[in-house]
């Protein structure tokens, strides 16, 4: 909860916005986020630019279940998710580490609307396609929305109910861990 329950601002991304989705399972470390804020050009700053670019068109945006087709789009978000899928780590034994699950993880802290890409989520969205995932979701809340929006009002975040993208992330993780567990026990 404490991803949920830290304060929120409407500026530009900073390093602490970015290390605050370690809390969703990522293993970010100084030497992905430090570089984003070198004022050298760089692939980095790109990142950075596209990340701030996309909060600032997302900021904008109703809930995802009140998007509109062309709201959903969402332009600057797969800009910032290409941005980032086209970074390679400086050592090739490391892992990547900016993929569109830490965009959507650094993002929808800030900005709700931006749903929470994971491999849970893409399992259960069978795509691994943002734009596809957040027209799927989309769909979903439309049509849970009535049960959805009390169960998030249980949940308050920031004194309002929980974002139904983050209920739905949630009810879907768990689900997740929910199956894995009953195949293992089989």
């Amino acid at each position: 909860m404490t991803y949920d329950q830290a304060p929120i601002h409407n500026g530009p991304i900073t390093a602490a916005d970015i290390l605050m989705a370690n809390l969703l399972s990522l293993r970010l470390g100084w030497s992905d986020v430090t570089p984003l804020f070198s004022t050298a050009p760089s692939r980095f700053s790109d990142l950075r630019q596209a990340l701030d670019d996309a909060l600032d068109e997302v900021r904008q945006l109703p809930g995802l279940e009140d998007c509109d087709d062309v709201q959903l789009a969402m332009p600057a978000l797969d800009n910032a998710n290409d941005t980032a899928g086209a970074m390679q780590p400086y050592n090739p034994k490391r892992r990547r580490t900016w993929t569109d699950v830490t965009v959507s993880k650094v993002l929808h802290r800030l900005a709700p609307v931006v749903p929470i890409i994971d491999s849970s989520v893409k399992a259960f969205y069978a795509t691994a396609v943002p734009g596809r995932i957040r027209q799927r979701m989309r769909d979903d809340l439309c049509a849970n929305r009535d049960w959805m929006t009390e169960l998030a009002k249980s949940y308050p975040v920031h004194e309002h109910h929980m974002p139904l993208t983050r209920v739905a992330d949630i009810l879907i993780w768990m689900d997740s861990r929910a199956s894995s567990t009953t195949t293992a026990q089989t």
